[in-house]
């Protein structure tokens, strides 16, 4: 947890899991949900946003959106030298995701890669010249179940805990053009853009920029991400999952864990995991219920693995992740 940051109010709390319920919400709707007027939820989340604490952006989906593929990267490090890495790592517009952990590596990362040549290039001659990197494991993402975060969801009030479930996507995502990379990039920077601000971005109506904007989240090839350090909230853990599973029951064991509202992301890989998932907890009682009672009752699991994060470098390609807005930077890839 950023020293730096203060925990939020209850307000603040009720808005951020609105806006995890739907990043895109009114302000009359997110001041329902908080007890607050609109005035005072506009003005509470501009402040959470200006300081760096909150997020709101659209996120591409690399496969569906024909990015590149994601590959998960694990990596050992010499003692003394992991967070040096960590940073380094972060630094390349390849790469959307970095974390520290404890458990089997040091460090976790996500990679987007155009081809093997890319994924062969970064492996055997980029990261290899980081002498302070003494292992790699390399997984292969087949198949993403979910990537949401749920877990601020029992933070609404009862008749507002609802958890949004996402259009069911279509087999084959059409092909993006120009203007749909283009609201991608916008809504990268902002998720809240109003339609009349991209519609005169894009060139196109308000209604040509929503009927876009409903394909691409009807396709998966966008969905929106509200960002915030858990710990603002209460919720002190998070940890990845590395589940080995009986193939035969790989897809329902995913299925299953997307379900759960503690778990933010979900994939099938190949690697020495079969099913990966990243989940937040309040605590360790926490962890220790949704192992025994949730993952422990699914039928397939042979095997778990848990590494607890300690410090989340990068995200959805934004690096620094959690920094005033004057401050902050965005890489696309």
């Amino acid at each position: 947890m950023d020293p730096t940051a203060s925990a939020f109010d209850d307000v603040d709390a009720r808005l951020v899991a609105a806006l995890q319920n739907d990043a895109r919400a009114t302000w009359g709707q997110l001041a329902t949900v908080a007890g607050v007027s609109e005035s005072t939820a506009m003005r509470r989340v501009h402040r959470l946003r200006d300081s760096g604490n909150l997020l709101v952006i659209g996120v591409p989906d690399p496969l569906r959106a024909g990015l590149g593929q994601p590959v998960l990267v694990h990596l050992r490090t010499r003692p003394a030298r992991t967070v040096a890495v960590a940073e380094a790592v972060a630094t390349r517009t390849d790469v959307r995701f970095v974390s520290i952990v404890s458990g089997r590596s040091d460090i976790i990362c996500e990679l987007i890669v155009r081809d093997r040549a890319h994924l062969s290039r970064t492996l055997l001659e980029d990261l290899a010249e980081h002498e302070a990197i003494v292992d790699s494991t390399t997984s292969m993402v087949l198949k993403t179940f979910k990537t949401r975060d749920e877990w601020s969801r029992g933070l609404l009030p009862g008749s507002e805990d609802r958890a949004l479930r996402p259009v069911a996507p279509v087999e084959k995502p059409p092909r993006m053009d120009h203007l749909d990379m283009a609201l991608i990039a916008a809504l990268g920077q902002d998720g809240r853009r109003s339609f009349v601000d991209l519609s005169g971005d894009l060139g196109l109506s308000e209604t040509a920029v929503s009927r876009r904007l409903n394909a691409l989240l009807a396709a998966r090839q966008l969905s929106f991400a509200t960002l915030v350090n858990p710990a603002l909230l209460g919720f002190e853990l998070e940890a990845f999952l590395h589940l080995r599973v009986e193939l035969s029951e790989l897809e329902s064991v995913a299925v299953a864990l997307a379900g759960r509202p503690e778990v933010r992301y979900v994939s099938a890989t190949a690697g020495y995991s079969d099913v990966i998932c990243e989940a937040v907890f309040r605590d360790n009682d926490a962890l220790y219920e949704f192992m025994t009672a949730h993952v422990g009752m699914l039928r397939g699991v042979r095997d778990v693995e848990v590494d607890t994060e300690l410090r989340t470098i990068k995200r959805v390609f934004r690096h620094p992740l959690f920094v005033p807005s004057a401050q902050a930077g965005t890489e696309t890839s």
